[in-house]
């Protein structure tokens, strides 16, 4: 263990220190209660030995603020006083402490003590250790839930809940929300022709594409089933919102024409966009809607463009 002594007389400094180096374990000397605190910051000490009688801060100061900073993991904190009654004792326990041993301290009680301290901090390491594991199953768990296993973007059940809050955040803050639904153009012939393995990956590389044109984390892409796929754009005008479908489209008819089909299908992307200020006049499930209905408008003209949805709204912003 790494041992902070926090001991302002040289002699028991010197004796202290002898004992716990030869126990095994390192020390890390303070000679004053505020070069405690700091070398505690620093160093993250397994075990602090304070003496209550210090310069500058008391042990029970010392003690007090290392419990007062919930940031640190418990660390176990041991009085060194030469008065063993019940009311430093009592004040010990109160600012923190967990133990006292009565100087001169014996070589005994003191390895006994040492090696009690080193299980706990062993058995509290394992504890640690386990509830990272914990937390990362669990937010492996989590994201599991809200992605799509073959695409990787997210799934229908985090786009429902996205909308929903980004809806209610464009009501509070009377900014702009934009939703672009993109449909994959001749998707099926492409699966029917080549099979649905490079159907699979072309979907992958048409995520990948997609993403690429969002720049900020606050974009989010979603896989809204089969070969559909919601992309919500908070703070974002109807104006750019289509720029950035357009890029989207464009890009597609790049990378359908540097694909490597067995056999050559042309997909295209269909894009619907909704774009509007969020208030009570409509629902963010109708707002969906939109740009569902300018999808099908979208395929209805041919296909392979973008298309506004027509939004009537008390503070409408596409037209």
């Amino acid at each position: 263990m790494k041992v902070l002594l926090a001991e302002d007389s040289l002699t028991m400094m010197l004796t202290t220190s002898k004992i716990i180096k030869n126990s095994g374990h390192e020390v890390i000397p303070a000679r004053d209660g505020k070069e405690a605190l700091s070398l505690y910051s620093s160093e993250n000490p397994d075990l602090v030995l304070l003496d209550i009688e210090m310069p500058e801060l008391t042990g029970f100061e010392v003690a007090e603020k290392i419990r007062a900073d919930n940031s640190s993991k418990w660390i176990p904190i041991i009085f060194l006083t030469g008065f063993a009654d019940d009311e430093n004792l009592s004040k010990g326990i109160e600012s923190g402490g967990d133990d006292y041993l009565v100087k001169p301290v014996s070589q005994i009680v003191l390895n006994a003590k040492l090696n009690a301290m080193h299980r706990i901090s062993e058995i509290q390491n394992k504890l640690i250790d386990l509830s990272n594991e914990l937390s990362e199953t669990n937010n492996k768990l989590k994201n599991s839930v809200i992605t799509d296993p073959l695409t990787g973007a997210k799934n229908r059940l985090f786009l429902d809940e996205c909308i929903r809050n980004e809806w209610y955040r464009g009501i509070r803050h009377k900014s702009e929300l934009s939703l672009l639904i993109i449909d994959v153009d001749n998707f099926k012939t492409l699966n029917d022709t080549n099979g649905h393995q490079a159907g699979d990956t072309c979907l992958i590389d048409l995520v990948n594409l997609f993403g690429s044109h969002l720049k900020r984390s606050s974009d989010v892409l979603c896989r809204y089933g089969g070969d559909e796929f919601v992309i919500v754009l908070p703070n974002t005008s109807g104006v750019d919102a289509f720029q950035i479908g357009e890029k989207i489209r464009t890009s597609v008819i790049k990378y359908n024409s540097e694909s490597e089909m067995e056999i050559a299908v042309a997909i295209s992307v269909s894009i619907g966009c909704a774009s509007c200020i969020p208030d009570d006049s409509i629902s963010f499930d109708e707002f969906l809607t939109y740009a569902d209905k300018a999808l099908y408008k979208a395929k209805a003209a041919g296909r392979n463009c973008v298309v506004n949805a027509e939004i009537t709204t008390n503070k409408t912003i596409a037209a």
